[in-house]
């Protein structure tokens, strides 16, 4: 259970068991990872999960019949901020519901937050005080993030024709940024696609399906983590400010990056450095798992 307190009864620990989320992959059903490595944009998802209510104890912590109540699920893209839900599923005699629903591949992407609650959908007959009686009430709940992890998983992707902007016409793409930490990460950084390079175009939109689209995925890949790494250098000390930053905040995500690429070297480097330095970048891109590995 969450750590808040709520005007009315909610059920102790262990009440309600959330077993872990399900994938579809092919004809399996596997445990839905924290990163989903190579999804393919547009590819829809099949998840599920099943719940486990201990009935005897949710009735007598909560004051509400398992029949009053429903379980919910609803995901949100950290590219759009869009909010969809799932149809309620009821519980059965023994305690238990399961969800099985599909997430439309073009409405997801970046990080998918999935929220699943137990909440009330019919009010309970009595008004007993502490009681949970207005629909829509959470009584428990259970947050899961997973990355769907593609070039462009981690921030939105627009496509535009840099010639008409102040871009460079003949550069590939271009990486929108900002210094405020503690602003979004996934509504402030986006990837711009210059619509005159065609090629690079129909790999991004495509999701990579031959052997040089997929060369030119990891070289963006590779280019868009390297210049993360970089602005984290550059904000190393700002950073260091606090211990914790707003989760998915761009100090947050910064933070991790620094964490997961230890690098000795600072930015910017002097003249006699920037070989070195940019080969440090070179070795942490490829450490944090972005670009072409070695095979």
């Amino acid at each position: 259970m969450p750590a808040e307190v709520r005007p009315y009864l909610v059920p102790d620990a262990g009440t309600v068991v959330w077993q872990p989320w399900m994938l579809l992959d092919g004809h399996e059903w596997e445990p839905l990872p924290d990163e989903l490595a190579g999804w393919d944009p547009g590819t829809d998802l099949r998840v599920a999960r099943r719940v486990q209510v201990d009935a005897a104890r949710f009735v007598q912590e909560t004051g509400v019949e398992l029949r009053n109540v429903a379980l919910t699920v609803s995901w949100t893209s950290s590219t759009t901020n869009m909010t969809e839900a799932a149809p309620p599923a009821q519980f059965d005699a023994a305690g238990g519901a399961v969800v099985d629903t599909i997430l439309v591949g073009e409405r997801v992407s970046g990080v998918l937050t999935l929220r699943t609650t137990v909440s009330v959908v019919h009010p309970p007959a009595g008004r007993a005080v502490g009681v949970a009686v207005v629909p829509g009430s959470v009584l428990a709940e259970q947050v899961q993030r997973v990355l769907l992890e593609n070039v462009s998983s981690m921030f939105p992707v627009s496509e535009i024709d840099f010639s008409q902007t102040r871009l460079s016409p003949t550069a590939s793409w271009h990486l929108e940024t900002s210094t405020d930490l503690t602003a979004s990460f996934y509504g402030t950084f986006r990837v711009l696609i210059n619509r005159r390079d065609g090629e690079l175009s129909a790999a991004v939109a495509r999701g990579a399906r031959d052997k040089r689209q997929q060369a030119l995925l990891d070289e963006l890949q590779a280019g868009v983590a390297g210049l993360l790494v970089e602005l984290a250098l550059h904000l190393r000390d700002d950073l260091a400010d606090r211990d914790e930053w707003p989760p998915d905040s761009v100090g947050d995500v910064l933070s991790r990056i620094l964490a997961d690429a230890p690098l000795s070297i600072m930015a910017p480097p002097s003249p006699v450095d920037l070989a070195e330095f940019r080969t440090q970048i070179s070795g942490a891109v490829r450490r944090i798992g972005k670009g072409r590995v070695f095979r």
